[in-house]
């Protein structure tokens, strides 16, 4: 892609209202478009604490360093209890950014109103992106459901910003809706903290028209993607928010429930949401896990979601990681290795060494027909009380597989030191041994919790 013919338009999203603690960001469109149109944000700002809090917000325009500021904003007050309404924020002529900068106890609606040259008005929700809905680095947002349209004069935007304070390098594909992609895999180059907004994206790479199309990004750095369907005969800005995917941990009647409410004294480690997509810029995720003390533990339960995306054919069967758990490093040390083998064997495996001599191992492994592109869900129980660690493999709330084998901590205690645990998430690509990348797959949904006697 280029950089965008002179912003015309602007963007994009679904509005967001919780509450937030920190910093948020709102796309800023062009308020006046090519055609006369004009587009004018709402922001509404809420406070629901007792008592006065401030908000900051400062304009970033597009393509420029967000680090960089040229003036210091100055604070807002918004009073104990009351909404309060931010509005035509906008420079002629660019996209931007909004940055506000509040107290957890403010929360944010943002939408655009869009008026046409005849007078008809519309309204467009504006997405807000928060810590909550940003896409790690590593991850793939896929917006879809666009379209270009010749003879209407109906254009997709796709707008990409960069939410690290450093730079940034971002993958761009598209496709038809019928899964053919349009045009090369385009690399893009991102300052601190920026926007990049293309007004007609499928015109900048040579389509008229088409429907039902999608992008797909991801980025080295933190990041978010949208895009926006400008419909020419109303003049209204229609944003697309990124797709959500079957990794949701919601389930259907009977599909399984909630996980169950921690035991007393137990310490719960967790991870919601996607945390890691294996790519090649980053095939391994690794956690740390700190604690403030020692504990002597009679269970532990891990309990993790991961969706395989293609095997690594590299080496034949490959051994690709769903997670590595482990307390100090290597030899005697691991509370769990699971691993999915990919053709030729098609197994799921499960591992531990806990206190043992190098070399040795209980483990278990078993054929299992593995469907990429399905959520699975992992249960990982060491049972150090009752001397036993049960591996349970399942997916629409239906257990698939299970295997059992003896743990060997001793006494029937699982020891966890105060400086922590580890968790690995993949493989590196040049490791030795079956251990292969494992490209696109996605990790999501951590929770661990550690029950002491």
């Amino acid at each position: 892609m280029r950089k965008p013919l002179a912003a015309c338009l602007a963007f994009s999203l679904l509005g967001g209202a919780a509450a937030f603690a920190g910093t948020v960001y709102i796309p800023v469109p062009d308020p006046v478009g090519s055609t006369g149109s004009l587009h004018a944000m709402q922001i509404w700002i809420t406070n629901s604490s007792t008592a006065q809090q401030p908000y900051t917000a400062t304009y970033l325009a597009a393509e420029s360093d967000g680090t960089k500021r040229p003036t210091k904003s100055t604070d807002t007050p918004v009073a104990a209890g009351r909404t309060t309404l931010l509005a035509n924020v906008g420079v002629r002529g660019q996209a931007g950014l909004l940055e506000i900068d509040a107290s957890a106890q403010t929360s944010f609606t943002a939408r655009l109103i869009n008026s046409s040259p005849s007078g008809q008005v519309t309204y467009s929700l504006v997405p807000v992106i928060s810590s909550d809905n940003l896409f790690a680095a590593g991850g793939t947002a896929i917006v879809q459901g666009l379209r270009r349209d010749a003879a209407t004069g109906d254009v997709s935007g796709l707008g990409i910003v960069n939410l690290a304070q450093q730079a940034a390098q971002c993958e761009v594909k598209a496709f038809h809706a019928d899964g053919s992609q349009i045009g090369p895999t385009v690399s893009l180059s991102f300052k601190p903290l920026s926007l990049r907004f293309f007004s007609d994206s499928f015109g900048l790479l040579g389509e008229q028209t088409l429907a039902d199309a999608r992008f797909r990004v991801s980025c080295n750095q933190p990041f978010y993607a949208y895009a926006t369907v400008f419909l020419k005969n109303t003049s209204q800005l229609v944003f697309v928010e990124p797709s959500a995917t079957g990794a949701s941990t919601l389930t259907v009647p009977g599909g399984g429930g909630t996980q169950p409410p921690p035991s007393a004294g137990s310490v719960v480690y967790s991870v919601p949401g996607l945390f890691h997509t294996a790519t090649t810029q980053k095939p391994k995720e690794q956690r740390e896990i700190a604690l403030d003390h020692d504990l002597s533990l009679k269970r532990l339960v891990l309990d993790m979601d991961f969706v395989p995306s293609a095997w690594n054919l590299a080496k034949i069967p490959g051994n690709h990681a769903i997670f590595w758990f482990y307390r100090d490093k290597f030899r005697s040390n691991t509370i769990g290795n699971v691993n999915a083998f990919g053709p030729s064997k098609f197994t799921f495996k499960a591992a531990q060494n806990i206190n043992l001599p190098p070399g040795a191992t209980t483990q278990k492994e078993a054929g299992i027909s593995w469907e990429l592109g399905k959520k699975y869900h992992v249960r990982y129980t060491y049972d150090a009380e009752h001397g036993t660690v049960t591996a349970e493999l399942s997916t629409g709330g239906a257990i698939v597989k299970t295997l059992q084998y003896d743990s060997t901590a001793p006494n029937h205690v699982l020891t966890v030191p105060a400086h922590g645990l580890t968790i690995e998430f993949g493989h590196y690509a040049d490791q030795e041994g079956p251990e292969v990348a494992s490209y696109g797959w996605m990790y999501m949904d951590l929770r661990i919790e550690m029950v002491p006697y």
